[in-house]
């Protein structure tokens, strides 16, 4: 017999397998020795109740049934030689074109993919100088590179895209490329970033192996066609050029260079809001202290996050990418612009927490501020790579401006600054003239309200450092709803984050799959991948 189940287990009694089968005993009110397994679905902690407890989804499977795993494909397919198969182009190898390319390779079909960035463990290196030196090598930084900007920021996966598709084939990719197999069932997913790149080099290696041709330091120039407008190839910068009868467009969202070169192709693409603030970083303990309360002295509890969703005057605010345990990096792309992201390891053991605080931002609440774009598709761009420009102070690298919370929420720079987790360095300076004045006075407004309702929020030890912008792409390039092509280039799948299709790894990841997928049905191939 099965059972599905919600179980809560005080955190001090310590969560582990005996202590589950144990409880669900005792709510089936059945000898233990009949239960014969539970499989753990999701698991949460909740930290509201004076004790905090854990909560469990599970399924018990009591005598005589028994729990069989299901078998699921991963087996890769050797790439068949075929003159009526030209392959496929997959440019950019972050979750997207990870994942597309692994279903495809999944099917038999052959796969050329091109990273303008470095392999994962050359581009780590790349990281490291910019954060011990900052030379930024604008090819391989947190954004550009195998694995995608979410190999070295933090490796979350936490999404709420159900529509998109199985969730769960994802995580199962993951674990089975060697992830902690806690992210089936964990509330809020995360790999670490210290984790990401073993993960991502064992994918690498499976697709070399079903015959998959990898080129890094490649970046595309220019995309043909046929007489028919079909793609037939693209162009990197070295005039080298590769064939395929279909394009995955997977470059992740900094790529505003293809941007520019499809807009001046001719080739239909929006603008899309995004959000942009700055980063809060607090000691870890501060943010234990204000969701514990006080709990975690006397139990053994996981470093505490939070998350806000807050309207001001119409403008929606709130916090994005909470890392507990973690870091502040610096994530520019361009030599001229400064950029702030975050992340933290699988052990999330720094002792700082740090998240976005980001206002909405579109072409009508630009207009009633004041700011006035030209009509083009690429005007948001624009407006996100000038602020990025307007926070670089030249002669002082990729050093962030800063401030306490209590300043910016009193109106006045900071004296002094308090230990910062970023590496590159901040130096003191009042927000309020670096921010868009809109969104500097929606934060106000907000973090004034949170300090006021959450206590321990507001300390001295509070700083804000800025600018947090890439949150998603400001431009999304547009494909057919059925089949996901271009409706002027048959051929062409523009997919993931960089499209404008996708938030983050699980739903890059996703969004990569169902192009893959699209295409495999065009040519009557199955697609199984992870199912």
């Amino acid at each position: 017999m099965r059972k599905d189940l919600r179980i809560k287990l005080p955190a001090g009694s310590g969560f582990h397998t005996r202590a589950l089968e144990k409880a669900c005993a005792e709510v089936l009110k059945v000898p233990l020795n009949t239960i014969s397994h539970v499989r753990l679905c999701r698991l949460s902690l909740d930290a509201r109740p004076k004790i905090p407890c854990y909560e469990a989804l599970v399924e018990v499977y009591t005598a005589p049934d028994r729990y069989e795993e299901p078998a699921y494909h991963f087996e890769m397919k050797k790439a068949a030689a075929s003159k009526k198969q030209a392959g496929v182009i997959v440019v950019g190898m972050g979750p997207a074109g990870l994942f597309a390319a692994l279903a495809l390779c999944h099917a038999g079909v052959k796969v050329t993919l091109l990273e303008r960035g470095k392999k994962v463990d050359e581009r780590a290196k790349d990281v490291g100088a910019l954060c011990r030196d900052g030379r930024l090598n604008i090819e391989s930084n947190y954004a550009y590179g195998e694995g995608g900007a979410g190999c070295f920021s933090d490796g979350k996966l936490y999404t709420r895209s159900n529509k998109r598709g199985d969730i769960g084939r994802v995580m199962r990719t993951f674990v089975h490329y060697g992830a902690d197999p806690a992210i089936l069932y964990q509330a809020h997913p995360h790999l670490g970033s210290d984790r990401m790149p073993a993960i991502v080099r064992r994918m690498r290696e499976a697709l070399l192996a079903a015959g998959a041709e990898i080129r890094f330091s490649t970046c595309v120039k220019e995309i043909l066609t046929d007489r028919k407008g079909h793609f037939a190839a693209v162009v990197d910068r070295n005039g080298v050029e590769y064939k395929g009868d279909a394009l995955f467009l997977a470059t992740g969202n900094s790529a505003d260079d293809l941007y520019r070169y499809l807009h001046g192709k001719g080739m239909a693409l929006q603008e899309k809001p995004f959000a942009m603030g700055v980063r809060i970083e607090h000691p870890q303990e501060a943010i234990n202290a204000m969701q514990y309360k006080g709990a975690e002295k006397r139990y053994a509890l996981p470093p505490a996050e939070y998350s806000f969703v807050e309207q001001s005057g119409g403008l929606g605010v709130f916090s994005f990418c909470m890392c507990p345990g973690g870091v502040v990096i610096p994530a520019a792309t361009q030599e001229d612009g400064l950029v702030v992201n975050g992340m933290s390891g699988s052990g999330r053991r720094s002792p700082w927490a740090n998240a976005g605080w980001v206002a909405g931002v579109d072409r009508a609440i630009l207009r009633q501020n004041g700011i006035r774009l030209p009509e083009h598709p690429l005007a948001l761009l624009d407006f996100q790579q000038r602020t990025e420009k307007s926070f670089f102070t030249p002669g002082r690298g990729f050093a962030a401006p800063a401030q306490r919370l209590t300043d910016f929420l009193k109106e006045r720079t900071s004296a002094s600054l308090p230990r910062s987790s970023y590496s590159p360095g901040v130096f003191s300076a009042d927000m309020r003239e670096y921010l868009p004045g809109f969104i500097a006075e929606a934060l106000h407004d907000v973090l004034g309200r949170i300090s006021q309702k959450k206590k321990g929020f507001l300390t001295q030890e509070a700083l804000l450092l800025g600018l947090e912008s890439r949150t998603s792409s400001p431009v999304r390039i547009l494909r057919h709803e059925e089949n996901l092509q271009h409706p002027q280039m048959a051929g062409l799948y523009p997919c993931g984050e960089g499209a404008g299709y996708a938030g983050g790894i699980t739903s890059s990841a996703l969004d990569g799959l169902n192009c893959a997928e699209s295409y495999l049905r065009d040519r009557g191939l199955d697609c199984n991948f992870a199912l």
